[in-house]
């Protein structure tokens, strides 16, 4: 019946990019074989585009397993991995997925990490882009990995202040301003700001190898290596990705800096005195919890080292009831922030 038969272009087109691309059932097998979510999640793209990728090119799984769906083995991941690094280059998906197929040596399914010069280079490469909240927005509530990625590593690439207040900041705050209906385990709002975290983490690596000596200054030794010169906080009591922002700027400038997960009275005078930082830097949320909470921490701060520069970090005008002694001084904007503790730590 003309209705069970396979569409010749569709055969045609698996014939066309599948010849020279098979491999031996001892090869296919090699190492795990991967649901479709599990290497959706490794290769940070939707499920929809593997179908697609299946669909239109035959990127698709190769292993069968009785009474369950086809899986991907390693040399399926190796040719997606080929195929997802070739298009966020900006080859042709079509043209990707033939050089994919035709590859004679599948990619290592674990990727080691970038060296020195990789992470240089995917920087000084990097092409700029004019910062579009809106179009973030709209790649996050589609999780749309790559082009989120894309996106952060492409705007205000030597100025992660500037990134954070024209990108990401207006982006986070149109995602928290929506009301929409999720899927159970999808939040678009998180996704960005795990996403954001990568992108710091990246950042953070250029800084440290275009600025090696950062990692060796600073007033002392301290167990997680010398040179810990500026410890931030936050009063919130989970991770502040503001605070990440600060830290990595600050190591951007050639000063090295680490972020307490949690700031309490008890944990910050007992970080400050393992790492004897030449600063301490403590940004406050508009919670009025928070406001409490970080006048407590800033008086133990003070407690325990007098004379250490305390920078208190709250945008807008509400008063912070300690900030009147000669070592705490209070700044409004994050730019403001790290010139201050630049001019003192420098």
């Amino acid at each position: 019946m003309l209705g069970l038969r396979p569409g010749r272009r569709g055969l045609r087109r698996r014939a066309s990019y599948g010849r020279g691309a098979r491999v031996s059932a001892q090869a296919a097998s090699a190492g795990p074989s991967l649901t479709v979510a599990a290497v959706a999640r490794r290769l940070g793209v939707a499920p929809a585009t593997l179908r697609t990728w299946d669909r239109r090119y035959g990127l698709g799984p190769s292993e069968h397993m009785a009474g369950a769906h086809r899986r991907y083995s390693s040399v399926d991941v190796s040719r997606l991995m080929v195929m997802r690094r070739l298009t966020l280059e900006g080859v042709a998906p079509s043209e990707a997925a033939r050089t994919a197929l035709n590859a004679t040596e599948p990619a290592q399914t674990t990727m080691p990490g970038p060296t020195t010069a990789e992470v240089l280079d995917a920087y000084s490469d990097a092409v700029p882009m004019a910062p579009d909240p809106a179009a973030l927005v709209s790649a996050a509530a589609h999780f749309d990995n790559a082009a989120v990625r894309w996106m952060l590593a492409r705007v205000h690439t030597r100025d992660v202040i500037a990134w954070w207040a024209t990108l990401v900041s207006p982006a986070l705050r149109a995602l928290a301003e929506r009301a929409v209906l999720e899927r159970p385990g999808e939040s678009a709002g998180p996704a960005l700001e795990s996403a954001a975290f990568a992108e710091l983490r990246s950042r953070a690596a250029v800084a440290r190898a275009q600025n090696p000596d950062a990692t060796t200054s600073g007033s002392s030794a301290g167990p997680s290596g010398p040179g810990v010169t500026v410890l931030a906080a936050s009063s919130a009591h989970d991770a502040d990705l503001v605070v990440h922002v600060l830290a990595t700027a600050l190591q951007g400038s050639g000063v090295a800096a680490r972020v307490l997960s949690t700031a309490t009275p008890s944990s910050v005078p007992a970080a400050i005195e393992r790492l004897a930082p030449a600063a301490f830097i403590l940004h406050v949320g508009a919670g009025r919890d928070e406001l409490r909470r970080a006048e407590e921490v800033v008086a133990a701060v003070a407690t325990t080292v007098p004379e250490l520069p305390v920078f208190v970090h709250r945008e807008g005008a509400a008063p912070f009831e300690t900030a009147g002694t000669a070592t705490v001084h209070r700044v409004r904007t994050l730019t403001g922030a790290l010139h201050e503790i630049l001019a003192v730590v420098a």
